[in-house]
């Protein structure tokens, strides 16, 4: 009773829910009857009495839907089969991927390309920092030897840059103020008086303000020999701006007095009559050019620190330093770098590790399923068989007149034998368990890999502070 009821609610399945797969033949009953017709077939031969009752052979439509059956299996197994073994490829692929995982690798990648940044810098940070070292002695020996005590002051960057328009603006505004001066007695006005004020302003400004920065500037030498030259130097300026300054006032007065050739002229009362300025404006020029050239003096006086080469011994070791630094700070970024990949390396890795897993897993279940399918395939067509035979024998019976019912009714024909080599699930899942052992090695070793990667990059570092710490002071 079991037995026929589990096929009753098998047959109730394939008629309720069994539906074609992707093109494959249907083994649904309700399509085989009505793809047969076989009702109607039936009650066609029942009218005829046939088959008759000591018949032992199938009829044509009972034979035409055992061989509809038997073909359906038949491409169903073919499907069945390409699938398997897609399935087989995928497994496969995922097998073979995991000798791809490289984190052992990785750990010795990082060594050897660590090893390679140290080797190729090593050499060039010794010489830059053996470099700043001799940069710093010389400075230190020059501090020993002028008895400095204080840090180098000097204008840099931006301040280096104002100083200079500072130079400029002395000789634009000098020739500004000069220029009325000169255009009341010059034919072609303020703009003559421009350039003629304009230029002596530029002979002004720039002699003085080059005494300021190469000569005047040995006055604070701690040698005295070098500050008397230091003294000359400023009463040379002192006496060159004097110079400039009433040869402009006499200038200006050989012109107002219309001189045929003014030069000579302002040249003649310079020599005879230095102070004798006879109006107030050339007084006031004469001032004004001595206050500019002044200002120039004092300005080439600050362009670099007061003590002569000191601002210049200290920017030589300063650039030797910032130079070590770089180039330092750049080995280290580089072997930041580089450990920061493998870590993110190691990781990917492991990633991957549980990715090809999880598409080993996935494969091994779809083909589990693909040939479980097969196997319902096969209990399903022997159903289906029996279900639609009984479709047609019930049919016929129902409409015989003779009442004679066939003996080969209470049988079944055998379909042809059919089956799929079972491929060795167990070895899938072994295979699949071992790489899940191999993943949690890795899982387990990742932190000390990691370690392994912190404690080489230590390493350099060290080494590469110790180059650092051979620096004097200055250089560290």
């Amino acid at each position: 009773m079991n037995f026929f009821r589990k096929l009753i609610q098998k047959i109730k399945y394939l008629f309720e829910s069994k539906k074609p797969n992707h093109g494959l033949p249907t083994l649904e009953v309700a399509a085989i009857a009505e793809q047969f017709n076989l009702r109607g077939e039936a009650e066609k031969l029942a009218l005829l009495g046939l088959p008759a009752f000591h018949s032992k052979t199938l009829t044509n439509t009972e034979l035409e839907v055992v061989r509809y059956i038997e073909r359906a299996r038949e491409q169903i197994q073919r499907q069945t089969q390409v699938d398997l073994d897609k399935m087989d490829d995928l497994i496969h692929q995922a097998q073979a991927s995991q000798f791809d995982i490289k984190v052992s690798q990785l750990t010795a990648d990082f060594e050897r390309k660590a090893l390679i940044v140290f080797n190729e810098q090593n050499a060039w940070l010794e010489k830059l920092g053996n470099q700043a070292k001799r940069k710093t002695a010389e400075l230190e020996r020059f501090r020993l030897q002028n008895k400095l005590e204080r840090d180098a002051i000097y204008p840099d960057g931006t301040g280096l840059f104002l100083r200079y328009a500072f130079l400029m603006l002395l000789i634009v505004f000098e020739g500004i103020f000069n220029a009325s001066f000169f255009a009341e007695g010059l034919s072609s006005g303020l703009l003559g008086g421009f350039v003629y004020s304009a230029t002596l302003a530029a002979i002004n400004v720039v002699v003085m303000f080059l005494l300021g920065k190469t000569v005047v500037c040995w006055l604070f030498h701690v040698a005295t020999p070098l500050k008397v030259l230091g003294l000359l130097g400023a009463c040379f300026a002192a006496a060159y701006t004097l110079s400039v300054a009433l040869s402009v006032a006499h200038l200006r007065a050989a012109i107002l007095l219309e001189s045929a050739n003014p030069t000579q002229s302002a040249w003649n009362s310079l020599v005879q009559a230095p102070w004798a300025l006879n109006d107030l404006m050339s007084w006031a020029l004469f001032l004004i050019t001595l206050g500019f050239g002044l200002a120039s003096l004092i300005d080439g006086l600050f362009i670099d620190d007061l003590y002569p080469g000191y601002g210049a011994i200290t920017r030589r070791e300063k650039a030797a330093v910032e130079e070590f630094e770089e180039e330092f700070e750049e080995v280290r970024e580089n072997l930041e770098d580089i450990k920061e990949q493998n870590m993110r390396a190691l990781e990917d890795e492991i990633i991957k590790a549980h990715q090809i897993a999880a598409r080993l897993r996935q494969a091994i279940d779809d083909k589990k399923t693909i040939y479980k399918s097969w196997q319902q395939t096969l209990d399903d067509a022997e159903v289906t068989l029996y279900a639609a035979l009984r479709i047609f024998r019930a049919e016929n019976e129902k409409h015989r007149h003779d009442a004679m019912r066939p003996a080969y009714f209470d049988t079944l024909p055998r379909l042809a034998p059919a089956a799929i080599t079972q491929s060795n699930l167990q070895q899938h899942e072994n295979d699949y368990l071992e790489m899940l052992q191999t993943i949690k090695a890795l899982d387990d070793n990742l932190q000390a890999r990691k370690e392994k990667i912190h404690a080489t990059f230590d390493q350099h570092v060290d080494q590469l502070n110790f180059i650092k710490s051979r620096q004097p002071t200055g250089a560290a």
